[in-house]
């Protein structure tokens, strides 16, 4: 016999975009701080907010995605000197990077964040990269077309992009998720889908 969950209000959502918020703008200001990447903007070798991000997003679908959005947008805005573009670009990346791993992971694998069975593993092995060079190529496109970086960085910022958010994501959201996800999905905010 199935249990159908209580539909959640708007209210535990916007809860869920806020903390998501909050933790990922003081971890992206350190991500920024202790590994920076020179010549790119507010650009890190170890993006540390996408460990937990994606994995929230996972649970949390797009509420936790605007979370990170939010988190970028607040972390870079502390550094002076960029644009408003900048800001909204690095700040969609970081919300369609974690959603595209989501729509890969759930729909297009049908996998588990459990992790409990080897397709679940090949999933979160292929959407994670897959989705962190898509929104590198978008970041740092929008980047050079705007004159932010030079075309030789362009490459730079995409294989940046690629390893800081995979090797984050790998190396702290996969222990988050194995470990959590179980609990998580005794809340009521938990989604299996991406809304």
């Amino acid at each position: 016999m199935t249990v159908e969950k209580p539909e959640v209000g708007l209210t535990y959502k916007l809860v869920t975009t806020a903390v998501t918020a909050g933790i990922n703008a003081v971890l992206a200001l350190f991500a920024i701080i202790l590994v920076p990447i020179p010549g790119l903007p507010s650009a890190s070798g170890f993006w540390i907010p996408a460990g937990f991000y994606f994995v929230l997003t996972m649970w949390f679908g797009v509420w936790a995605a605007l979370g990170a959005l939010i988190a970028t947008f607040i972390a870079m805005g502390y550094f002076s000197g960029f644009t408003l573009h900048v800001l909204l670009d690095g700040a969609m990346g970081d919300m369609i990077a974690p959603m595209v791993c989501a729509l890969i992971f759930k729909k297009v694998f049908k996998a588990s964040p459990l992790l409990e069975k080897q397709k679940d593993w090949v999933a979160w092995i292929v959407s994670v990269p897959i989705a962190s060079l898509i929104c590198g190529i978008w970041v740092h496109s929008v980047n050079l077309a705007f004159g932010v970086i030079t075309p030789p960085f362009w490459w730079v910022g995409v294989v940046a992009y690629l390893i800081g958010d995979s090797l984050a994501v790998f190396i702290i959201g996969t222990p988050l998720l194995k470990k959590l996800t179980s609990y998580v999905q005794t809340s009521p905010v938990y989604t299996e889908g991406l809304y």
